[in-house]
C-alpha cells in the first residue's frame, strides 16, 4: 500500500442535485427542462442569473417553456416560486409529467388531431446509418432517462442520483400527491394583495413587495454568503415571474420594472438561485416600435430570448414564410410554428458567452438567428430553421392552362434550325 495519498476534507460539500459544472466558465448550471433550450443557453441556465422570456402577442408558447422549467424543479427536488399577478395558478393542470407518470392529460390539451399525427410520425421516424452517431439535441440522452416512479425527489438527494434533465411528455400531467409533496410556494395577485395590506407597503407597489418576498426565500438556505449547518447539503431555488409588467403589476412609478430587476440581479448573484421570466413587449409598443424601456429591460438580465409565432401576426416576412411552409401538403410533419430569437446570451464568469464552445445547434452550420420551434403533442422542440423546396413536390411547376397555350416547335426544331432538317448544332 502506497504511503502517498491526497488529502481531502472530510466534510467535502457536494453540488446540488441536477446540476453541472460549465466547462467554459466553470459556472454552476441548470437545466430548464427543455434539453434545446439548454444547448442553445450553452449547456443551461446559471445559477444567479435571469432568463427573459419575451411573449408573442396571440399565442402561449411562453408558458410551455415556463411550465417546463417548474416541472423540472419538481423533478428534481428544488425549491420552486410562482409569482403570477393576473390570474391563478393550477399546477395540476399546466405541468407536464415524465416517465411513469400514469394520469394522461385531457383530449383538449395543447395540441389538434393533425399536430397529433404529426408527432406520432416523427417520433417513429428513421434516419440513415451515417447520421445515428450524430449528436442529438431531443431530450434522450442518456443522462436524461429516468424510468422510475415518479416523485418530488426531497432535497437531500443526491447529485448523482437526479438526472439533469428529465425527458418530459406534454400529454401526461405531474398527478396531484406528486405536487403536494415538492416544496413549492406559489404567489398570486390575491396573495400580493392580502401581503400588501398587513405591511407598510401600501402605495401599490406590487414590485416592492415581491422583491421582499423573494428576498426571503434566498435568505432561508439560499444564500451562498450565509455558510450552511452541519450535514446540511445546497438545494437550488427557482424563481418564476409569468408576465412581468402587465396591467396587473400595479406601481405608481412607471420605473418600477427597472428598480426591481436590478434588486433581483443583485440578489441572485449571491445565492443558489435562477430566475426566469416572461415578459409581454408587445405591450410597450408604439406604432409598431418598441420603447426604448424594452432595451434597458433586455440589459438587466443574463439571457433574453424572444418567441415569433407565425399565428395571429401581421404581413411580415415570418408570416409568408409560414403560409408557403402550410400550403405543402408534404412538409405538414416538417411544419414550424414560430422562429426563436436570442438577443442575448449570458456571460457570468466569461466575457463571451458559451453558446460557440458548447452548442450542438450553433456549431451544426447555422447561425445564432436562424432557429425555429414546433409544439407537437408530446413535446416542444426548437431546430435550426430550414426553407421548403422550391415549388412543393405536389404543386406543378406550370399549370395546365399556360402549358395549353404555348405554342409547340415542330419535333426536331431548335434554336435557328429550319422545321423539317436537322439541326447543325445539336449533338
Amino acid at each position: 500500500m502506497s504511503s502517498f495519498k491526497k488529502r481531502v476534507p472530510a466534510s467535502q460539500p457536494k453540488p446540488p442535485p441536477a446540476t453541472r459544472i460549465n466547462p467554459h466558465s466553470a459556472q454552476l448550471l441548470v437545466s430548464t427542462g427543455v434539453p434545446a433550450l439548454d444547448d442553445v443557453l450553452g449547456g443551461g441556465l446559471p445559477v444567479g442569473g435571469v432568463l427573459l422570456i419575451e411573449q408573442d402577442r396571440q399565442t402561449g408558447y411562453s408558458n410551455t417553456l415556463l411550465s417546463y422549467f417548474a416541472s423540472q424543479a419538481i423533478a428534481a427536488g428544488h425549491k420552486l416560486c410562482i409569482v403570477n399577478a393576473d390570474r391563478d395558478v393550477n399546477l395540476a393542470s399546466q405541468l407536464p409529467g415524465w416517465a411513469g407518470v400514469s394520469r394522461s392529460a385531457p383530449e383538449s390539451g395543447t395540441s389538434t388531431g393533425a399536430e397529433t399525427e404529426q408527432g406520432g410520425a416523427g417520433d417513429k421516424m428513421q434516419i440513415a446509418w451515417r447520421y445515428q452517431n450524430l449528436p442529438r439535441v431531443d431530450g434522450r440522452e442518456a443522462d436524461t432517462q429516468s424510468h422510475s416512479e415518479p416523485s418530488a425527489r426531497p432535497p437531500s438527494t443526491a447529485a448523482t442520483d437526479t438526472p439533469y434533465c428529465e425527458n418530459f411528455d406534454l400529454s401526461m400531467r405531474i398527478p396531484q400527491k406528486v405536487i403536494d409533496r415538492a416544496s413549492v410556494d406559489i404567489v398570486d395577485g390575491d396573495a400580493i394583495a392580502r401581503g400588501m395590506s398587513g405591511t407598510e407597503n401600501k402605495s401599490g407597489d406590487m414590485y416592492r413587495h415581491v422583491l421582499e418576498k423573494i428576498s426571503a426565500l434566498i435568505d432561508d438556505g439560499f444564500s451562498s454568503l450565509k455558510p450552511l449547518p452541519p450535514n446540511a447539503e445546497r438545494n437550488i431555488l427557482r424563481i418564476e415571474l409569468r408576465s412581468l409588467g402587465s396591467g396587473f403589476w400595479r406601481s405608481s412609478d412607471p420605473n418600477a420594472i427597472l428598480a426591481f430587476l436590478h434588486g433581483l440581479r443583485g440578489l441572485l448573484r449571491y445565492s443558489y438561485a435562477a430566475c426566469v421570466i416572461s415578459f409581454p413587449a408587445y405591450l410597450y409598443e408604439e406604432a409598431g416600435v418598441r420603447l426604448p424601456i424594452v432595451r434597458r429591460i433586455e440589459h438587466l438580465c443574463d439571457a433574453v430570448i424572444e418567441l415569433e409565432s407565425f399565428e395571429g401576426s401581421n404581413a411580415t416576412p415570418s408570416s409568408i414564410v409560414a403560409r408557403q411552409i402550410k400550403g405543402e401538403a408534404a412538409s405538414n410533419s416538417q411544419e414550424y410554428h414560430g422562429f426563436l430569437h436570442i438577443h442575448k446570451l449570458p456571460r457570468l464568469n466569461s466575457l463571451t458567452a458559451s453558446m460557440g464552445r458548447l452548442s450542438i445547434l450553433h456549431t451544426g452550420g447555422g447561425s445564432a438567428n436562424n432557429l425555429a420551434f414546433r409544439l407537437r403533442r408530446k413535446k416542444f422542440s426548437i431546430e435550426t430553421y430550414h426553407l421548403p423546396i422550391e415549388g412543393g413536390v405536389t404543386e406543378r411547376r406550370v399549370p395546365a392552362k399556360e402549358e395549353s397555350n404555348t405554342p409547340r416547335l415542330p419535333s426536331g426544331a431548335g434554336c435557328g434550325s429550319t422545321p423539317g432538317r436537322k439541326d447543325p448544332l445539336e449533338f
